[in-house]
């Protein structure tokens, strides 16, 4: 098989044609691939990045593939045989691409952001590959009177050179790119192209070497071959060498403009006075001016190959990613910091990514003093500006705000923003805007006399509408720009609200003063020095002159109701106004004119007056109010005597129920006690029989005794008399002890109580009442709650309402008492009295609690166990409420709360 390709005898390379080479071709093809892959690494160095890198690598496979096909067909126009030679045309175009592909894959390999060394040994063989594979397929087209055949040691050798070769361009390129000292990115692509060319051509001629073309005869398949033209073959050849050399001048054209550009700018950079660096995309610098030397104290050679990052000192580092514009030190050998100015852009392709970078740098040192300088004595200024109690404005001689404190912020409304550069007419009101023309002709008129801190008031608006009185002091302030005027405000609003409070003060207190019913007078250490009339009317002067002329003591009695004497007690209730500042209290006093004396209400208040101390008295005439409270005394007392009425006469009402109830007991008891009386004499008539029978041996006698006394029943019945009269002392203490419970007497008003045992109580007060004509149902709730009350009270109210059911039947009926908690609140209890009686007519309703209203007979009732029902409720917070149907009977319902939390 591989004798069809190589050679596997040297009779074979006996009948080889002779061959020979053009060594100026040889030279002109060498320089083709030199520059082919001089002009591609650099075509793709500086413009395959971003969104066209795919393009420009493509263009520069174009250039690199194309290269090293005209640089094959130029070495076989250098190759001479001595027999008619042609090409096959598809296989001859056909030998380019591998070229181009190869070249393609690894430039973009090369390219890379990041080149490995893998990468690199990858990148060099595809080359290779593409090379040989490019000059194999292209000595494939090539047709002869003979076969072609192929040294296997100079075979591999092409290959293996090819290789080496191309890695070692690509690393060269790869290696003099990232190193600092090249300045210029030509440089690597141009020993780069040196190599790669180098390894193209010695592939392609060590390769020609191991060709050999035998003679046809040798195999016995002669044939005639017609010479092609090579005119085709150099045109194709020349149009690609013609485009390639187009490319490299088209380079070095664009080289020599960016080198006069670069040229100018280094004249322009060279003459200004700030410092220039240019930084790589690494951020080391690559080039730097005379004046950026001077501003670090150093010299190129320590300057240049520096990080850029190294110069700056700043807290904000973050900013130097992009294009910006600040202010930071610059970091100098010495060790000083340079403050300046720095203006920083960066070139960037397609994709965002940096090329290289530049900063300007610009002494700012003499800028920040004087800035400095500048700010303390604005601070200063400020801080006086801002430390004056006083809102401030200053105005320039066009009437325009220059200034405002933030007093004047808060005193106008407005915000400094909102008023600095705003004439001063939006400050003014309608009748103040002639002030400032009176500014201007005093202070820009006439430089003569400028007055100072002149006062006057005027009202400006705040930024609401609103306008505000104030007292404005004008003075003129002298600068570099212009005369200012400064305006310092005060608000008077406080001032004039309070002198208008106090005129109105003033005149109201005079009104009050002259109008009221009630002697109103002033004094001081030497005596009364103003009155109102009502005071002359009060005390019985004929005029103020008079009652001027005398002492507090001259209107009081000797001696006040307490038994003390009336100078003394005036010293001390003097005295306590002055200490406490106003003291009230109750005094007789005692008329000029008819020496009457009359209780009064008095308050001394001790107030400063034109800076003394003095003492306003005001007097109130209380005879009336005191005959009013007397009045009222009589009639509380009045109205407790007809409660004490009430109650005695209910009291009386129940007294022979009471007292019958206790009689029948008693009797009983009593009839007992008679029976028992005479049972005891005769056991002890039988016991003395007895004794003296057991001395006489007299038996007989004391058994026809016992039979005469029926001994046998008395001991029976002696029992059942003491069993009798023992119910009959238990129902007069239960009776005793229902009316302790019903008066409640030693216990506290206002006690935690069961209404139930309290309504058991009263029905057995009640019940002689009651037990002729009544038949009482008690529904009392197993679970009723106790509640704060007064128990007492309450069984009065029970009884009255028990006791009026009764009267309201007239021979027999019923009487229910309910005890619930209530349905609509369960924090209250109810207890309904209903009873079978004659009912409330509908016109008595409404009347019924009214105290002193009744429905009995004249001399059966006073009117008031009702009342005072409705009172004793009240008093407890509940309510009570009837409903009654004439003829059917009423129901009384007390509604009271568990709690009394005001108890």
């Amino acid at each position: 098989m591989l004798d069809l390709f190589f050679l596997n005898s040297l009779t074979d390379m006996t009948l080889a044609y002779n061959r020979s080479y053009n060594i100026p071709m040889v030279i002109v093809s060498v320089l083709i691939a030199i520059f082919a892959s001089f002009c591609s690494l650099e075509m793709v160095d500086r413009l395959a990045r971003g969104d066209q890198r795919y393009l420009w690598l493509s263009i520069g496979a174009l250039i690199l593939g194309g290269g090293v096909w005209a640089m094959h067909f130029i070495g076989m126009l250098a190759f001479q045989l001595d027999c008619e030679v042609t090409y096959d045309p598809w296989i001859t175009g056909l030998s380019v691409l591998p070229g181009i592909f190869a070249a393609a894959v690894a430039l973009n390999i090369v390219t890379s952001k990041k080149v490995t060394l893998n990468k690199l040994l990858l990148s060099g063989i595809v080359m290779a590959s593409g090379i040989g594979l490019m000059h194999y397929s292209g000595m494939a087209a090539i047709r002869l009177d003979g076969i072609l055949r192929y040294n296997l040691n100079l075979f591999i050798l092409s290959l293996a050179a090819a290789v080496c070769l191309s890695v070692a361009a690509l690393s060269i390129k790869t290696f003099l790119s990232g190193l600092p000292g090249i300045t210029s990115p030509s440089v690597s692509s141009l020993i780069g192209g040196i190599v790669l060319g180098g390894a193209i051509s010695s592939m392609h001629y060590i390769a020609m070497e191991a060709a050999y073309f035998v003679h046809a005869q040798a195999n016995g398949d002669a044939r005639v071959i017609a010479a092609t033209s090579p005119n085709i073959l150099a045109i194709a050849v020349i149009c690609i060498a013609v485009l390639l050399i187009f490319s490299g001048l088209m380079f070095t054209y664009l080289g020599m403009k960016i080198a006069h550009a670069r040229t100018r700018i280094n004249a322009i950079l060279a003459s200004t006075s700030q410092g220039f660096v240019m930084m790589d995309r690494d951020g080391i610098i690559t080039e730097c001016n005379q004046a950026m030397l001077v501003l670090m104290g150093t010299d190129k050679q320590s300057l240049v190959g520096r990080f850029y990052r190294g110069l700056i000192s700043t807290d904000n580092s973050c900013v130097m990613q992009a294009n910006y514009r600040m202010e930071a030190r610059l970091n100098r050998p010495d060790g000083s910091l340079l403050p300046c100015l720095i203006d920083s852009n960066s070139i960037t392709d397609d994709s965002g990514e940096r090329i290289y970078s530049f900063a300007l740098f610009s002494d700012i040192s003499q800028r920040i003093a004087d800035e400095t300088e500048l700010r303390e004595s604005e601070t200063q200024f400020r801080a006086l500006l801002e430390s004056t109690p006083d809102p401030m404005v200053i105005l320039n001689s066009y009437g325009l705000i220059g200034i405002v404190n933030h007093q004047a912020e808060d005193l106008l409304g407005y915000s400094k923003n909102e008023l600095l550069g705003e004439p001063i007419d939006i400050l003014l009101t309608d009748e103040s805007h002639h002030i400032f023309a009176k500014l201007r002709e005093n202070y820009i008129g006439n430089a003569q006399a400028r007055p100072v801190g002149k006062q006057q008031e005027l009202r400006v608006k705040t930024k609401e509408g609103r306008e505000i009185p104030v007292e404005v002091s004008f003075s003129p302030i002298n600068t570099s720009k212009g005369l200012l005027i400064s305006a310092a405000l005060r608000d008077i609003s406080q001032r004039k609200i309070a002198e208008s409070a106090l005129a109105r003060s003033e005149i109201k207190f005079r009104t009050l003063y002259v109008s009221t019913s009630e002697a109103v007078m002033l004094w001081d250490e030497r005596g009364f020095f103003d009155c109102n009339d009502a005071t002359l009317a009060i005390f019985g002067c004929a005029t103020k002159e008079g009652f001027y002329t005398k002492q507090p003591s001259d209107f009081s009695p000797p001696q006040q109701p307490c038994g003390r004497n009336s100078s003394d007690c005036s010293k001390e209730v003097i005295a306590k106004a002055l200490e406490q500042g106003s003291h009230s209290f109750e005094w007789l006093h005692r008329r000029i004119d008819n020496g009457k004396d009359f209780p009064a209400e008095v308050v001394l208040s001790s107030m400063e007056l034109d800076g003394k101390l003095v003492l306003l008295g005001t007097v109130r005439d209380i005879t009336d109010r005191k005959q009013y409270e007397e009045k009222l005394l009589q009639l509380a007392e009045a109205k407790s005597q007809l409660l004490q009425s009430e109650k005695m006469a209910t009291i009386g009402q129940l007294a022979a129920g009471v007292a019958h109830e206790l009689n029948n007991p008693i009797a009983f008891v009593y009839s007992n006690l008679g029976t028992f009386e005479s049972y005891v004499k005769d056991i002890l008539e039988i016991t003395a029989a007895c004794q003296t029978g057991l001395h006489h041996d007299d038996l007989a006698h004391v058994i026809a005794l016992q039979a005469e006394k029926n001994f046998e029943y008395l001991k029976s019945d002696i029992f059942e008399l003491i069993t009798e009269s023992k119910d009959g002392i238990t129902r007069m203490r239960k009776i005793v002890e229902d009316l302790k419970n019903f008066s409640r007497v030693g216990e506290p008003d206002w006690q935690s109580a069961d209404l139930q045992k309290g309504l058991e109580s009263t029905l057995n007060i009640v019940w002689n009442e009651l037990k002729y004509k009544c038949v009482v149902i008690k529904n009392y709730s197993d679970d009723l709650p106790k509640i704060r009350c007064i128990a007492s009270q309450l069984n009065q109210v029970f009884m009255n309402l028990l006791v009026n059911a009764g009267h309201a039947i007239e021979e027999k009926g019923e009487i229910t008492i309910t005890t619930r908690v209530c349905p609509s609140d369960n924090t209250a209890i109810q207890v309904l009295i209903a009873d079978t009686g004659a009912g409330i007519p509908p016109e008595n309703i409404k009347r019924i609690f009214d105290p002193f209203f009744t429905t009995k007979p004249v001399g059966q009732g006073t009117g008031l166990g009702l009342s005072i029902t409705w009172g004793i409720i009240a008093k407890h917070h509940g309510t009570i409420e009837v409903n009654s149907t004439v003829d059917v009977g009423s129901t009384f319902t007390i509604t009271l709360p568990v709690d009394q939390y005001d108890a």
